[in-house]
């Protein structure tokens, strides 16, 4: 589990006692002596961050739990990259740059030994359910979930390595190939990254978007792409992956399916959504696959051999005292991912 050191500014999302949030940033106090670090952790210095609708999800209550039970608060950031601080046994050396997978598993659960730690029965998730996520200036982070940066990746290319690793993961639970009609549904940074990746498989995979900033940015990467009002229910396509986890999107990804065809759930949602047209699914035997986070070693080598440049997706730069003026601009139009500078 990932913990904020004590001393150190972070970006705080609270949850009032009307089920309200606050975002704000802030510094926890720090104690005389600080505490030595736990077993198999490492002392990381989040460099840079990347605010997503991940973020902006965390701010409206996913994963925080009622007020009274932890104090209605967690520390946001979930895509993050780093500098070690203090090296662990068997960890990446001090002042070695590091990117940082948010899912820590225990390691020794029967998911964990079956090959499925990112299943983990008790995992946590930086920035969403666990208690530091990495808006901080110093985090505590378990050895395991570190990966190792090459020195031609930069640390704002490197920020987008959880994002595109949970779009890899996306399209590898798709199944695309050169021979399936695809379609990847939304306006995030998700759905960029994870159209750009399948067409990698299948040229003729397309980006389905409402706003006209998205279908710009899919010009800008060369990709195949079209108005979702614009978009027939024709029921044609075998993949149509939803990135945005929203009741509109969702079934909008069901009419779009062929019949026997596959639905991916990539976008994670704090908002409550409404049951899809369950006997259509049933009737025309559409499959319904989750897609959570990938392994980030695939998606590091490919921001390092530059075979993606995320630049286009980044709308402005701020520092980690302006979170919370810059978070409610995510996901709006125009502003698919904001870089942070925590620490220089």
């Amino acid at each position: 589990m990932s913990t904020a050191r004590p001393g150190s500014m972070q970006a705080i999302v609270r949850r009032s006692a009307g089920g309200s949030f606050t975002v704000e940033s802030a510094a926890i106090a720090r104690p005389g002596t600080a505490a030595p670090l736990a077993a198999g952790a490492t002392l990381v210095r989040p460099t840079a961050a990347l605010l997503t609708p991940l973020e902006r999800e965390v701010a409206r209550g996913l994963g925080i739990e009622p007020q009274g039970t932890t104090g209605g608060a967690r520390v946001l950031g979930t895509n993050v990259v780093g500098v070690v601080e203090h090296e662990a046994a068997g960890g990446p050396m001090r002042g070695t740059r590091v990117a940082i997978h948010p899912v820590a598993s225990c390691g020794t659960c029967e998911r964990c030994r079956g090959g499925l730690a990112l299943h983990c029965a008790q995992r946590t998730i930086l920035g969403i359910d666990a208690a530091g996520g990495g808006l901080s200036e110093l985090i505590e982070i378990p050895t395991a979930s570190l990966v190792a940066l090459p020195k031609e990746l930069d640390d704002e290319r490197a920020v987008f390595a959880v994002s595109l690793a949970r779009a890899m993961q996306a399209v590898r639970r798709g199944g695309v190939d050169r021979k399936t009609f695809a379609s990847i549904l939304g306006d995030d940074i998700l759905a960029v990254l994870a159209t750009i990746v399948a067409v990698e498989e299948n040229p003729l995979a397309r980006l389905v978007a409402s706003h006209e900033s998205t279908l710009r940015l899919a010009e800008q990467f060369g990709i195949r792409h079209r108005a979702l009002a614009e978009t027939g229910r024709r029921g044609d396509q075998e993949l149509v992956i939803d990135t945005t986890g929203s009741a509109e999107t969702l079934l909008a990804a069901t009419r779009m399916v062929r019949p026997r065809g596959h639905v991916v759930v990539a976008g994670i949602s704090a908002r409550s959504t409404t049951p899809v047209e369950l006997p259509h699914i049933a009737l025309d035997e559409i499959e319904v696959h989750g897609s959570g986070f990938g392994q980030l070693a695939g998606a590091v080598d490919r921001l390092a051999r530059r075979v993606i440049d995320p630049s286009p997706l980044v709308a402005r730069r701020i520092a980690l005292a302006d979170v919370a003026r810059a978070l409610p601009a995510i996901g709006e139009p125009g502003t698919p991912a904001i870089v942070v500078q925590v620490t220089r």
